[in-house]
């Protein structure tokens, strides 16, 4: 009898500790996010079968960690979209059978492996009747309409929240339905750390993401996405690391890895500590990328040390990630440098918002042999504020910017462009000083996020303990105020492909997409009910006919 005591006492304390790792007074957690290539399979259903079968394997792979988070649109399609139960139904799909089969398998991969997990999924929801979210979309014909929808899992496999995308890319709209008030998702671990969570091109906007940072005072988010990279300001790492240094909270981002499609750049970051893993790939690939996060109540990470610097004539490039061009930078105040300029002192104003620029080069020596047509970046300064621009030619934005960006020729149309694999590339100069500052005008509406935006010739940012950041008052608690921000480097660079401060004023200004549906004026028309109430409606009158006939 005690040996079966024994047993059975041993049994639940190795379940028990296989169950949690963080405990709530732990100054860390560990946290795994997923880069993740394009599931194969001739089929939908097919490729939900391989993408769920990879998932699992991935989440039995990441061994010790407390939560993963995978990207966005890789798990399913409109073709398996599945429904969804809001936390508040307590619903563990592992259970059940009302759903589909990938849902049911990553729940029980969740509680086999004792550990949070985050899924991004397309989500069909029954609107006929009345039924249904209140979205921007009158309900189709169908009687369902289909959300970008976040799930998350408990260590049990229980769905504890759904997020639904409030900002979609421009060719969702067709599709995918929004909430007419977007989702503020939260859901609180046992290791005691609220996450928020919101998806991709949300990043941009203040409502849900910023929102749940400023007025929630969430320190922790999770960001399944797909992103597809713009330079000079929006790469995927550029911006994730930037937008977690801006808000200074955790961020822990998965993004998908199809590289000639401008897709790919992973990473986890310690708000103003940077970040503690990123990677950005040439070929699709899936990886795991781990690491272990600093709890915010527990102060602030330092930045890790860099090796020393050492000036290179060839530095290592990434040529293999197509991207989109910005094509706004024509619209900003620049001013194209001298080709081989060593010390530039400027004051560049766009209207009444000025910037000012400090930036010294030296000239690189070299034993190494290239050829007389090696190429060399041509760099501009710029100063931008106005609501001109737009973020990848999707919606409008409102921007204060002071930037040094490259660019492959003299002219403006070149910034934006990094010179292709075919092409030799050498550093003739390198970057020892580079200082920025500017008074950021004040956010009238209380919505404005200032952050760093640095890229180098990996696609990678900055490291933040190679540049000095002040803002003098602080930003976050004073929106109402003008913010002086310095940006100093603080050691020196071979390749910089962009160097900025950039604001994010968050416009009103609506987007319609050119979509009925979400101009201001538009009215459901009579007939947009679902087949449920509009097929009858129609059998009844030709009843009725009949019978007077």
């Amino acid at each position: 009898m005690k040996a079966v005591q024994l047993g059975f006492l041993l049994l639940v304390v190795f379940c028990t500790s296989s169950q949690q790792l963080s405990k709530p007074g732990d100054p860390t957690y560990m946290a795994a996010v997923v880069e993740h290539k394009e599931a194969e399979g001739s089929s939908a259903r097919q490729r939900a079968s391989f993408a769920s079968a990879s998932f699992q394997k991935l989440i039995k792979d990441a061994g010790d960690v407390d939560i993963i988070v995978f990207p966005e649109h890789i798990l399913n399609s409109r073709d398996t979209a599945t429904f969804v139960p809001h936390e508040s139904e307590n619903v563990t799909p592992c259970y059940q059978t009302d759903y589909e089969l990938f849902l049911i398998e990553l729940s029980c991969s969740a509680r086999s492996n004792g550990l949070y997990v985050v899924i991004n999924v397309v989500e069909k929801e029954l609107c006929a009747n009345g039924v249904g979210s209140d979205a921007l979309t009158p309900c189709p014909a169908t009687g369902v309409r289909y959300f970008n929808t976040n799930v998350v899992f408990d260590r049990r496999g229980k769905v504890i929240s759904r997020y639904r995308k409030s900002h979609l890319w421009r060719h969702e709209y067709v599709e995918i339905s929004v909430l007419r008030t977007p989702d503020l998702s939260t859901f609180t671990t046992d290791f005691n750390v609220t996450f928020g969570h919101f998806i991709c091109f949300d990043m941009l906007f203040y409502d849900p993401a910023v929102k749940l940072v400023s007025e929630l005072k969430v320190t922790d988010i999770v960001y399944p996405t797909y992103w597809f990279s713009e330079l000079p300001f929006l790469g995927a790492v550029q911006l994730q690391e930037g937008w977690a240094f801006g808000n200074d909270v955790n961020l822990l981002a998965a993004d998908a890895s199809q590289p000639d499609g401008r897709t790919t750049g992973s990473g986890i970051y310690a708000g103003r500590g940077g970040r503690l893993v990123a990677e950005i790939f040439e070929e699709p690939t899936t990886k795991l990328l781990i690491s272990e996060v600093p709890k915010k109540e527990f102060g602030q990470l330092k930045p890790t040390f860099s090796p020393l610097f050492t000036p290179e004539l060839k530095t290592q490039r990434v040529t293999g990630v197509a991207t989109f061009k910005d094509y706004n930078v024509d619209i900003f105040e620049s001013e194209l440098l001298e080709d081989d300029f060593l010390n530039v002192e400027r004051k560049l104003c766009h209207n009444s918002f000025c910037c000012s620029f400090s930036i010294a080069r030296k000239v690189t020596t070299s034993s190494e042999v290239t050829s007389i047509d090696a190429k060399s970046y041509r760099y501009r300064i710029a100063a931008y504020w106005g609501n001109e621009t737009t973020v990848i030619r999707v919606d409008r934005t409102e921007q204060a910017t002071c930037a040094l960006f490259a660019c492959t020729n003299e002219d403006i149309t070149s910034c934006g462009y990094i010179f292709p694999e075919f092409e030799e590339v050498i550093n003739k100069h390198h970057f020892t000083e580079l200082h920025i500052s500017a008074d950021f005008p004040a956010a009238p509406r209380g919505r404005r996020l200032i952050m760093p935006s640095t890229l180098n010739a990996l696609f990678l940012p900055v490291s933040v303990s190679e540049f000095d950041w002040t803002e003098s008052p602080e930003a976050s608690p004073n929106p109402d105020k003008p913010i002086l921000v310095d940006m100093n480097l603080l050691k020196a660079q071979n390749d910089l492909l962009t160097f900025a401060i950039w604001a994010n004023y968050f416009t009103d200004l609506p987007s319609s997409h050119n979509l009925d549906h979400l101009h201001p004026n538009y009215t459901v028309p009579s007939t947009s009910g679902s087949s449920g109430i509009f097929i009858p409606s129609i059998l009844c009158l030709f009843i009725c006919l009949f019978l007077l006939l």
